[in-house]
């Protein structure tokens, strides 16, 4: 065995840990089970993308903020509905 030394942002480290002992693994060992499909697969095996994810693009994150102000001053209204009246509106 190795000892391999990263950088990660806390907030990163603090929610993979979560997620972790959740499922039961250590840290360790996810990062084991990661470099294990990568030689097992000859690729990182997920997808590794530059498209623009439109959820984060720079208008949404604007409007999003708009909405949390609104919010904040309770000038923000939602009207409660039930799945039957939503799927009628859909129709």
């Amino acid at each position: 065995m190795t000892n391999l030394t990263i950088r990660l942002d806390q907030n990163d480290k603090n929610n993979f840990s979560e997620i972790c002992d959740k499922i039961g693994l250590s840290v360790s060992a996810a990062f084991n089970v990661f470099v294990k499909a990568v030689i097992h697969e000859q690729r990182i095996p997920f997808e590794l993308s530059a498209r623009d994810d439109s959820f984060y693009c720079p208008a949404n994150i604007r409007h999003l903020e708009q909405l949390k102000k609104l919010d904040d001053e309770g000038k923000l209204h939602f009207s409660e509905h039930s799945l039957e009246e939503i799927d009628r509106m859909a129709e």
